[in-house]
């Protein structure tokens, strides 16, 4: 597959999918439970209504099989299971995902930046209140992550192990840089 193509096909979704289904067949009610109930939701970019709409594109598009199955009264459901295509487009997000910081030079955008962008359209008293609400928040997290990661420890696989911890790196800097922001912040206004 070439890489223009394969671009217009890459969703991480679609690799989460995959690689539950890899281990066992699911529907996509049972995708959706699976991915929160272990907490998959927290550290992915995952929610209920894109599992559901990425399962059918990947059936349409021939990833994955369905089976049809009705169990009792209830009503039928299709239950997914990843094919030979399926797997190979699995791989390719692998591949592609695991190389991707190579393709933009900028990979990570996080929401809060545009907040501190138009920061100085903000009376001092204001920002500061925003500023120190953001850091409130991250310290939070920070608090929250510390917690899930000693949880972990000892019941999760090591790849959700490691993206907690990088979650955790990630935000303890996070922390470090909001104390600066601020810090700098009142020197900024105080000129």
């Amino acid at each position: 597959m070439n890489e223009l193509k394969l671009k217009s096909h890459m969703s991480t979704i679609d690799l989460i999918i995959l690689g539950i289904l890899l281990d066992k067949k699911k529907n996509a009610y049972e995708l959706a439970k699976f991915i929160e109930d272990r907490g998959i939701d927290k550290f992915l970019k995952v929610s209920v209504p894109a599992i559901y709409k990425n399962c059918k594109r990947l059936y349409q598009s021939g990833y994955l099989n369905g089976q049809r199955v009705r169990e009792g009264e209830m009503p039928e459901k299709l239950v997914y299971s990843i094919n030979k295509k399926g797997k190979e487009h699995f791989h390719n997000l692998m591949k592609y995902y695991s190389s991707s910081i190579h393709h933009d030079p900028t990979p990570f955008f996080i929401d809060f930046n545009s907040f501190l962008w138009n920061i100085e359209k903000l009376e001092m008293s204001e920002a500061m209140e925003m500023l120190e609400n953001l850091q409130s928040q991250l310290m939070r997290t920070e608090k929250w992550i510390i917690q899930h990661e000693k949880e972990a420890q000892s019941s999760e696989p090591f790849s959700s192990r490691m993206i907690i911890k990088q979650y955790r790196m990630m935000v303890a800097t996070l922390v470090i840089w909001v104390e600066e922001t601020i810090e700098e912040y009142k020197i900024e206004k105080k000129e």
